[in-house]
């Protein structure tokens, strides 16, 4: 029963990712917009940040700073916080806002972006993972997807190359899962919406879009889940879009085995207050290590599920641009997941005897 489960649910991965990469804008290189771009990127006590990464990016911007701004929202004490003042005096196009203070009850992302929101005038807003680096285009393309056909989109990064052992790692992420999932509407409250709130991209809309949200009755600390809560009551859709090498995903390359992030990303996920997100992803990584876990006890299940994942990692290269070795060593990616959720039940488990 098992295996059927896990060869039927692969073959539902492997028709929603390429029916969504067939469907989903790509950013163009070649696009090209006239107009405001507004970046906000808000900072929370889990948001990491690749500075050379994003130092080397923009360095290679010539865009007016008239026309694009980037607005740093950062929340409390964070240790990416000198980096920020670093680039901003490198950098036109930055803005840094330091709450040190905010209610109790507040949100922290959505409560510092209904701070500032007087300040956002641009004919394009995007809210953003600054974990993902952009290139200028990618700005361009993605403004010009959402002026031209006035949609919302949920950009998808694709994948950096800096390591070898952090891109096998970290390219079975609840991204992936997010994209493999996207259906229809009606799936989207249960299924997608919960992914969405953990898995990396950037959301960007009209201003419009952006002013009709409503910061201050959100009761939920993620941004991205806050947003597409309120469009799915709506009714309102939002599409999803790839970066095509301009929306890069980093990750850690000091070149250790990355348990300690893998570690991290499962307490992120757990901490949250919406439990499904969690789950969801733990259910995800059994359809994606079934032939792992049951290669000796049966061999014949792990084996098609085994062929059916390549197929699907097939597709995963070409869409999120992975390397043919993070394809080829996918069992090893999932048993370090696997070890990573074993070793935080663990801890979670002694915490709690404690």
């Amino acid at each position: 029963m098992l295996g059927l489960m896990a060869l039927a649910l692969t073959l539902i991965m492997i028709f929603s990712l390429v029916k969504n990469a067939l469907m989903g804008k790509q950013l163009s290189k070649d696009d090209h917009f006239q107009g405001r771009i507004d970046v906000l990127f808000p900072i929370t006590t889990s948001t990491e940040f690749y500075l050379e990464a994003w130092l080397r990016a923009l360095a290679t911007y010539k865009m007016p700073s008239d026309f694009l701004k980037f607005h740093i929202l950062i929340d409390g004490l964070h240790t990416s916080h000198p980096e920020w003042e670093e680039l901003k005096t490198k950098c036109p196009y930055i803005e840094i806002y330091h709450f040190s203070m905010r209610p109790a009850h507040a949100e922290p992302s959505t409560w510092m972006i209904d701070q500032i929101r007087d300040k956002i005038q641009g004919d394009v807003v995007i809210v953003g993972d600054p974990e993902l680096v952009a290139s200028e285009q990618a700005l361009i393309s993605i403004a010009k997807n959402v002026k031209d056909h006035e949609k919302s989109y949920y950009v998808l990064p694709q994948t950096s190359k800096d390591s070898r052992i952090g891109e096998l790692i970290t390219c079975l992420n609840p991204t992936m899962a997010f994209a493999s999932f996207f259906g229809k509407s009606r799936w989207r409250r249960y299924l997608t919406q919960p992914l969405v709130g953990i898995s990396q991209g950037w959301m960007s809309m009209t201003l419009k879009t952006f002013n009709e949200l409503d910061f201050k009755s959100i009761r939920i600390s993620n941004w991205k889940e806050a947003i597409t809560t309120q469009w799915d009551e709506k009714e309102k859709r939002y599409y999803l879009a790839f970066g095509e090498k301009l929306l890069l995903r980093h990750y850690p390359i000091d070149g250790s085995f990355p348990l300690p992030y893998i570690e991290k990303k499962w307490l992120e996920m757990w901490i949250r207050s919406n439990k499904k997100s969690f789950w969801f992803f733990v259910s995800t990584l059994f359809i994606w290590s079934f032939p792992v876990i049951f290669f000796i006890s049966r061999p014949f299940w792990a084996m098609a599920s085994f062929g059916l994942l390549l197929l699907y990692r097939f597709f995963t290269k070409i869409v999120f641009q992975e390397s043919l070795t993070a394809v080829l060593l996918h069992p090893v990616g999932c048993l370090a997941w696997i070890v990573g959720l074993i070793k935080f039940g663990i801890h979670q488990f002694k915490g709690a005897r404690n």
